[in-house]
């Protein structure tokens, strides 16, 4: 071999080794590139210097050049915009540039040719074919293959009014909740202490509000109120003659004087009504809290609810409201609204744009399929239809979602079209007139074409928890972004033959990720107290105090939020980019709080989302209710969906070019214990390690 092709493989190696060692720090740290040149710098000086010429050195010097130089043309490759290579492509590619880059250090160290080339080829098959093989086979999980079943969506709705008959209800919109879930009515009238049914098992909502205003003019069936197997049910008693559908706020004001007879007589006829263990409430006309507390022996689950409070239009909706939310969800949902993060993305996020599932599912963008072991799956040939529909048990979904380039510039268009146009009132954080409360899915009125972030939404899972004679609830809020492509080191650990998924690389189909708001409701006025960042793994406290003190003082951060009325009263989110975990400052060059041996993704703030502004919000139900079930304290619909959302794209099943895609957020530690946290930052802007659970 000649000289100058000595010194062009030399200068190539270097190159990619320079490549191999930003990116390595990039994604880790500048002590571990630091540390990877000071190695390198010793196993590559020049033969006729003293030098350690042992044979395990030979060896290690080999895969650490070979694993640089790989990872330096993964962020060549990255950096230039090349397509990604199929997976079997991209493996032998691996296979060649280790191999080529080892055999020429082995040839360094003064090895024979054949030494050379046969320790180059074991160390690439040992590094790059087996252990991708050997991880996976580690990680894999062989039970068996899990028991099909469809997620919670059925309920059964049993209405008992006092006999009273009203006018017939007008046709009433759609309403999403009641949509979301199979909804089966049953409606009788209380004679003395038994209930006489007038409909059972009816899917028709209008149909059974018409029944509940017939009252005792109704026919009486043969049949009684049972709830299907499997479904969800619950009770709900009309002991003032509530008018099927209302206005909440003008009801009258009913003073029964004698709670204790008639919770005594109500207790009897929901005995007679449903099976025992029914969730039962009585739907009150008051607001006295002294009236409703006199009801809470009437069951358990259950108890007396204010009409006023509860806010439901029709009867209906309050049934299946107490069924599947806890009583307080009108006021935590009004909470959750005030207290909402703002999102703030970094200019270099793909997908700058928190998708709605609900709207995903309307436009036909998830379908379902099923596993057949490990290597093998079957996707339905129809998209899915409704969340009832979905089944868990070895399935996953198959998710097609806009381009990156489409959803940027959709981010963009809608927060232009919308800061043209919004009011003085809505600048200033006020809700338009006539806004709905935070609703389950999304709404439009009459006639009304898309609002501003149609189809975009975040979501809140409001949990109550009474800790040192405190009334806290923990404003958790999630939000979905069809991808988690992590540009940390410019992809170096993310390449051709690189991808061990969840060690090497975290990209990834799909990502839910999100900050929970802690809330102190003690008192008449709610005061939020911290707010807790999900940062990848882990999850960092921040108290609000020092949040707003540093969020006030920093010019930048004002700018940012300058357009936004209620920002005062706000967490702030950004972003980082790609990767998605949340942080309270913008940052550029930044290091993982918890980890500080990792590198993160800018996270710079400058491009919002419409749905931080309030007016565009409220008309466009940008913030939803995650799907729950039992009074909220169970996940449904595809919230409890327990499959992967998204696919992995793998050759071989454990060779793969990405990690594996998140469960739904009712399947997350953050979900299941909202006020976990890893550890806080001090007054000082210090992490402090220390792991909270309740």
């Amino acid at each position: 071999m000649s000289i100058w092709v000595k010194r062009l493989a030399a200068a190539a190696v270097v190159a990619v080794l320079v490549f191999g060692i930003w990116g390595v720090g990039d994604a880790l740290t500048v002590a571990v590139a630091v540390a990877a040149s000071v190695v390198l710098a010793l196993l590559l000086w020049p033969s006729d210097w003293p030098r350690l010429d042992l044979f395990v050195v030979q060896w290690a010097g080999a895969a650490l050049v070979a694993i640089l130089a790989l990872a330096g043309v993964n962020v060549a490759t990255n950096t230039l915009g090349l397509e990604r290579l199929p997976i079997w492509v991209g493996l032998i590619l691996a296979v060649v540039v280790f191999t080529l880059v080892a055999y020429w250090y082995l040839r360094r160290c003064a090895c024979t040719t054949r030494a050379s080339i046969e320790g180059a080829l074991t160390l690439a098959i040992v590094l790059i074919v087996l252990a991708p093989y050997l991880v996976g086979k580690i990680r894999a999980d062989e039970s068996a293959v899990p028991t099909s079943e469809q997620v919670a969506s059925e309920l059964d709705v049993a209405i008992v009014g006092d006999g009273r008959r009203h006018a017939h209800p007008p046709p009433l919109p759609r309403n999403p909740l009641l949509d979301e879930f199979d909804v089966r009515y049953s409606v009788g009238f209380a004679r003395g202490e038994e209930v006489r049914w007038t409909l059972v098992g009816e899917a028709d909502v209008e149909k059974a509000l018409e029944t509940v205003a017939d009252g005792d003019a109704a026919p009486v069936v043969d049949e009684v109120f049972s709830p299907r197997q499997g479904a969800d049910s619950v009770l709900l008693l009309l002991p003032d003659g509530t008018p099927p559908v209302s206005d909440p706020a003008a009801l009258p004001e009913v003073d029964d004087g004698s709670t204790k007879v008639e919770v005594a007589r109500w207790r009897k006829i929901a005995a007679a009504a449903a099976p025992p263990a029914t969730p039962a409430f009585a739907l009150l006309q008051t607001t006295d809290p002294a009236r409703t507390s006199g009801w809470r022996k009437l069951a358990s689950p259950g108890g007396g609810v204010s009409a006023q409070a509860l806010g439901s239009r029709t009867v209906a909706d309050a049934a299946v409201r107490l069924a599947v939310a806890a009583v307080t969800s009108q006021a935590d949902a009004a909470l959750a609204m005030t207290y909402r993060p703002i999102l703030l993305f970094d200019r270099a996020e793909p997908v700058p744009w928190p998708l709605s599932v609900n709207a995903l599912i309307a436009e036909g963008r998830i379908t379902l399929c099923h596993d057949q072991g490990v290597a093998k799956t079957k996707c339905e040939e129809e998209p899915l239809k409704r969340a009832g529909d979905l089944v868990n048990g070895g399935t996953h979904l198959q998710i097609r979602t806009k381009d990156s380039e489409e959803l940027q510039r959709l981010a963009k268009r809608e927060l232009e079209a919308h800061e043209r146009t919004a009011t003085a009132a809505e600048a200033n954080g006020l809700l338009p007139a006539g806004t709905p409360p935070a609703a389950a899915t999304e709404t439009l009125s009459p006639g009304e074409g898309p609002a501003p972030g149609a189809g975009s939404a975040i979501y809140v899972h409001p949990v109550s928890i009474e800790r040192d004679e405190r009334d806290l609830l923990y404003l958790d809020y999630w939000w979905y972004l069809p991808d988690n492509p992590v540009g940390v080191g410019g992809g170096a650990l993310c390449g051709a033959g690189f991808v061990i998924p969840g060690v090497t690389c975290q990209n990834h189909q799909s990502d839910w990720e999100g900050i929970t708001v802690v809330v102190d409701r003690t008192a008449a006025e709610p005061q939020v107290k911290a707010v807790h960042y999900a940062q990848h793994s882990s999850v960092v406290k921040y108290s609000w105090a020092q949040l707003r003190a540093r969020w006030d003082e920093d010019p930048k951060v004002k700018s940012l939020v300058k357009n936004i009325g209620d920002a005062s009263a706000r967490p702030l989110a950004f972003v980082a980019a790609g990767t998605h975990a949340t942080y309270p400052l913008p940052c550029r060059g930044c290091q993982q709080v918890t980890h500080r041996d990792l590198g993160e993704a800018p996270h710079r703030g400058d491009l919002g989302w419409v749905g931080n502004d309030t007016g565009a919000c409220g008309r466009s139900s940008c913030l939803q209710m995650l799907p729950t079930r039992a009074g909220g304290e169970e996940s449904a619909l595809w919230n409890a969906y327990d499959g992967p959302w998204g696919e992995r794209n793998c050759f071989l099943t454990y060779y793969c070019d990405s990690g594996s895609p998140p469960t739904s957020p009712g399947h997350q530690e953050r979900y299941e214990h909202p006020s976990r946290y890893d550890g806080y930052v001090d007054g000082k802007w210090k992490f402090r390690r220390e792991r909270f659970e309740d």
